[in-house]
């Protein structure tokens, strides 16, 4: 029999530290994801009391040994990828900044007759100094899923205390016809993706897709898409043909020819993004290349936006070496 008043104790005085400690890793994850060029969801929860006595309960029915201290998944991490191919540069990432404790990838025990889901799941340690906390001693759980592998798990999680219920092989079928279309449905979604990212056919799409990568690097920030399209499209149209050809030759190179630079510039200007939001979308590394190769003749002729942002932005660029 469990003492469900201690371990309501033991949660009361951890809880906090878990809360705190869920802050700092998935502010530590974001800003290692955005470092490799990658955007996901990342969010984390803390287990409610009931479900920790629940679970407890549980599990003590198997293996009567089970207590609190087993319970590794209090604080839960999830990181939501928009592709399959994320997932596994998630897992080498996840590798290198933590202690795997354990590791569950459930492609490889899915049972198509069930409404189980895919997901890959970490028990993880912090690694010494890796993150400044006051506790970090905890084991904890992150979960690693694509959006459509999330949307199968969370419609099979709200079934899934119904499959005690015997199901006729029809039913069976179509549970299997449902995950196979989600799994379809991510390997389409990356082969689109990879389409439109070897497409040559309109420059302002071949080049965000260049750079929406560098923009999570050095930003450390999402960005508007619709805006960017609209933006880069008006920018463009300060270059000739010529130029707009040697921007898609060269802008990779000077990016990476400018590393140090750029990432002064974004470091030290992070508290300002209201004040110039420019600088938290892609086509900001168009502007320093026309800026570089003295594109913009006079820096108020015909521009579309705001003149005093754009000198902000000459002057960051000019005055850093």
């Amino acid at each position: 029999m469990i003492n469900a008043i201690q371990i309501a104790k033991q949660w009361r005085n951890d809880e906090p530290k878990l809360r705190a400690l869920g802050q700092k890793v998935i502010d530590f994850l974001k800003e290692r994801l955005y470092k490799e060029e990658l955007y996901a969801e990342i969010s984390f929860r803390v287990k409610e009391i009931q479900s920790i006595i629940k679970k407890i309960q549980k599990k003590s029915k198997i293996k009567k040994t089970y207590s609190y201290n087993d319970l590794t998944d209090k604080l839960g991490i999830r990181i939501i990828c928009p592709f399959l191919s994320d997932l596994d540069i998630v897992d080498k990432i996840l590798k290198e900044i933590f202690i795997i404790k354990k590791e569950e990838k459930k492609k490889d025990s899915i049972d198509f007759n069930k409404l189980d889901y895919r997901s890959n799941h970490y028990d993880v340690l912090i690694k010494p100094n890796l993150i400044d906390c006051n506790d970090c001693s905890f084991i904890f759980e992150i979960q690693v899923r694509t959006m459509n592998q999330h949307a199968w798990a969370n419609s099979a999680h709200i079934l899934y205390y119904k499959q005690d219920i015997a199901l006729s092989d029809e039913m069976k079928h179509k549970i299997y016809r449902l995950l196979s279309l989600y799994e379809i449905a991510d390997e389409e979604f990356g082969k689109v993706n990879e389409y439109l990212k070897s497409c040559k056919n309109d420059l302002v799409y071949v080049l965000l897709k260049k750079l929406e990568g560098k923009i999570y690097k050095y930003a450390l920030s999402d960005f508007d898409r619709e805006l960017s399209i609209e933006q880069m499209r008006a920018i463009l149209n300060f270059f000739n043909k010529e130029d707009q050809e040697k921007i898609n030759s060269e802008i990779e190179s000077f990016i990476s020819n400018n590393d140090i630079k750029l990432q002064h510039i974004f470091d030290e200007n992070r508290n300002r993004y209201a004040e110039l939001p420019l600088l938290t979308q892609p086509e900001i590394f168009v502007i320093f290349w026309g800026l570089t190769n003295n594109r913009f003749h006079s820096i108020q002729d015909n521009w579309c936006f705001d003149d005093d942002e754009l000198e902000s932005i000459q002057t960051l660029w000019s005055t850093r070496s």
